[in-house]
């Protein structure tokens, strides 16, 4: 099987039970032991929706999450902000915080890996974290010699959670399309203008305005205009430079 077979096999994936077999035997072909990808999608402002896919050993996921390191492990930082991926070298993990969250990580076997993200379409963040237990100089080597397929397969499985997983979610993820009317509505609503002086700026009747108000709402799955706001807000729908 040649690697972008060995990658599309993922998208032939029916249930998350077979992803995670696959993906596991992929990175293990790939000389990973281990895997963790995660994904968020800014469903809610303060409520998103998240999902793990995993085989990492699980007393390193308990006390990971006990800790609250995700808010301080550099690695899940520079993913959330960019898509180039990163090799964890001990600079990296600078302040004591950070040293203490590598040092542990170790002593659970994830000694040397990397990881990469994506940023998809419709406002989700993912990432993918490949590991080894080896630490040496030709561990890194082999590591930044399947960068590109590592990559690869950040793609191609975010599209297949995206298609077992994310597609059938609470809350279901999907392209949403807004008009530039409804856009433009939304984006002076989350100024506070009302929809008299929303009217009045964008020259329609209040009467319209309330109108592609509710249309947003929706086709986001919302009731009211302030759940419509934060929604179109996490999930990139409504952007300040839309209106210049």
């Amino acid at each position: 099987m040649n690697n972008l077979n060995m990658f599309e096999s993922l998208l032939d994936c029916k249930t998350v039970e077979e992803l995670h077999s696959s993906t596991t035997a992929i990175a293990r072909e790939m000389g990973f032991e281990h895997f963790l990808y995660g994904v968020q999608v800014n469903t809610s402002l303060t409520r998103p929706y998240r999902f793990i896919l995993s085989c990492y050993p699980d007393t390193w996921r308990k006390h990971y999450d006990e800790e609250g390191y995700a808010n301080i492990d550099p690695t899940v930082s520079h993913c959330a902000k960019t898509s180039i991926p990163i090799v964890w070298k001990n600079e990296i993990f600078k302040g004591r915080k950070e040293a203490r969250v590598r040092s542990e990580a170790k002593d659970c076997g994830l000694v040397s890996g990397a990881s990469f993200s994506v940023h998809g379409g419709c406002g989700e963040a993912a990432m993918l974290s490949l590991s080894t237990s080896r630490e040496s100089r030709e561990a890194q080597d082999d590591i930044l010699a399947v960068m590109g397929k590592a990559q690869l397969l950040t793609c191609y499985l975010h599209e297949a959670v995206q298609r077992i997983v994310l597609s059938k979610g609470p809350v279901p993820l999907k392209k949403i399309n807004l008009t530039e009317r409804e856009k433009e509505c939304l984006l002076w609503a989350a100024e506070g203008k009302t929809g008299w002086e929303i009217a009045n700026i964008v020259s329609i009747s209040e009467r319209t305005v309330t109108f592609h108000l509710q249309n947003a709402a929706q086709k986001m799955g919302v009731v009211n205009r302030q759940q419509a706001i934060s929604r179109a807000l996490s999930m990139g729908l409504i952007e300040p430079h839309t209106i210049l």
